[in-house]
């Protein structure tokens, strides 16, 4: 009871530490789920590229492409736990919100991924599938494998625009106006990245030295490129907040890097000259920590103020709550010497917030229930009927089953209610004089509509058992009579128990009479 945290849990390293770490291990990850989506947009397209040409029987590039699929998506899955651990301890109010914002699609890529993986699996490794069943699959794997990225690039964005928040679950949990804008392109950007870092994996690792195959693996580099400096200006302006100084020169570095790698590849794509792995790596190594560098600045301007103000708020709890910390204490260790030993305690710790402490079921927890609790000062039944009701509860409501306290408990509790309530007295008489004529027709409405639920001996119909909850047994359990006239009268809210405002009063008294007199001794 020493402290208070609103979420915001004691870290296991400094704040420095954690953001190292974050930034190391989303590097990796991120360079391997280019890598990943890069493979499967190559190996697709070769397959249709073939599959026009009518070589879908030769043993084609595409296989060899795609069979780097499987270590390049398992790196990126493994890689990709460390960064969401680490998120978790370091950004958890952002994070946790947006996630929670936008849920379903957070839980879609379980699905997502499970079908690009056994799809992309399958086809890499089985030689001989129909051409058209691969095409089906390979479009399918694709498109699931593609939405996967927007999904984590809109809980990104949410997490960064907290002022947003409120916005996106009015809008129906959907990203409107700049914000959709900003996340459309960044979704294009990472993709462009993957198609560039895709093309230059699979020009070194996949053609075998086929000059053709490197000649049309550099026009996908070009055109990754390309792609890049068309959104990546959009992106900076379309950037919520707008830019600064840091974002510019991360982003010059980028395009300074791109413009002298697009260089390198108009230099060599129409000779026989081929790219050098030394040449190339070091320059994609450029363009990716400053583009994770300028995004994680991004986050910084969001999360850390953020960070900042839960902190805040943490300690402003803990300085309101620490005037009261004495006093919950001391109750608290009141609750645990208290005995429940007598029937008394068991209703004013156990009952009384349901059903009040004048048992006129306006407790203070009444009002949150949707099937009010019972009034038990009008309450008239047998021991056997209220002991059941005790040790079983009332399915339907919350009304819970007290078997944890044992027989001698439950008595107590029993006789404390009849000596306080007469809840085991007999139905007393009603207030009114009821004619032959009247009761007659009470007895027709209720052969006619009461027993349907009731029962004709008031101990429940076929029907009822079906109900929760069920009707009560009215042999064993009846009302004071100006209670069940009221239920009579205006149902039993949350139950099936209907109104029957529309019956004269004085056959609604006769109704009355009837289910009192179904009461055994």
């Amino acid at each position: 009871m020493n402290k208070l945290f609103d979420i915001m849990l004691s870290k296991p390293l400094s704040n420095g530490w954690l953001h190292g770490l974050l930034f190391t291990f989303f590097s990796f990850h991120i360079l391997f789920v280019l890598l990943t989506i890069g493979t499967a947009i190559l190996a697709v397209f070769y397959f249709i590229y073939s599959y026009r040409a009518g070589k879908v029987d030769e043993l084609r590039w595409d296989k060899e492409i795609l069979r780097n699929f499987l270590a390049h998506k398992s790196l990126a899955v493994v890689l990709g736990v460390g960064p969401l651990l680490l998120i978790q301890v370091s950004y958890s109010v952002p994070f946790f919100n947006a996630i929670s914002l936008f849920a379903p699609y957070w839980m879609l890529i379980i699905a997502l991924l499970i079908v690009a993986f056994l799809s992309f699996d399958s086809l890499a490794h089985k030689i001989y599938v129909h051409h058209n069943l691969h095409l089906f699959f390979g479009i399918v794997a694709l498109i699931s494998l593609l939405i996967v990225p927007g999904i984590f690039v809109l809980i990104v964005v949410a997490s960064e625009n907290p002022d947003q928040w409120i916005t996106f679950i009015r809008d129906g949990y959907q990203p409107g106006g700049q914000i959709a804008v900003y996340w459309l392109l960044r979704y294009l950007h990472v993709l462009g990245a993957a198609i560039v870092f895709g093309g230059t994996f699979h020009y070194f690792f996949t053609t075998q030295d086929d000059r053709e195959k490197k000649r049309t693996l550099l026009k996908w580099m070009m055109i990754g490129i390309l792609f890049q400096f068309i959104v990546g200006p959009m992106l900076a302006i379309s950037l919520p907040g707008g830019s600064d100084l840091v974002i510019g020169i991360f982003t010059v570095i980028g395009i300074f890097t791109s413009a002298l790698l697009l260089w390198k590849f108009f230099t060599i794509v129409n000779t026989d000259f081929t790219l050098r792995l030394y040449s190339v790596v070091p320059l994609l190594l450029i363009i990716l920590i400053s583009m994770l560098l300028a995004r994680q600045h991004i986050q910084n301007r969001s999360f850390i103020p953020l960070e900042k103000k839960s902190e805040q708020d943490r300690y402003e709890y803990e300085r309101v709550l620490n005037e009261y910390q004495e006093e919950a204490i001391n109750q608290y260790k009141s609750n645990i010497t208290l005995v429940y030993d007598n029937g008394k305690t068991i209703y004013a710790k156990s009952c009384v917030f349901c059903h009040g402490v004048i048992g006129d079921g306006k407790g203070e927890e009444a009002k949150n229930l949707s099937i009010p609790p019972e009034d038990i000062s009008s309450i008239r039944t047998t021991h056997k009927y209220l002991y059941e009701q005790l040790i079983k509860g009332i399915p339907g409501t919350a009304m819970p089953y007290f078997a944890v306290f044992d027989r001698d408990k439950l008595e107590s509790l029993i006789r404390y209610l009849n000596e306080k309530y007469n809840v085991l007295g007999l139905p007393e008489q009603i207030p009114v004089n009821i004619s032959e004529s009247t009761l007659q027709k009470a007895n027709q409405i209720y052969t006619e509509t009461c027993s349907g639920c009731h029962g004709m001996d008031g101990k429940g119909s076929q029907l009822s058992r079906g109900f929760k909850p069920r009707p009560p047994d009215l042999t064993a359990y009846s009302l004071l009579p100006q209670q069940a006239f009221d239920v009579i009268t205006n149902g039993y809210p949350g139950t099936v128990m209907p109104t029957f405002r529309s019956l004269p009063e004085n056959v609604r008294w006769g109704l009355v009479k009837i289910i009192n007199d179904k009461r055994i001794s």
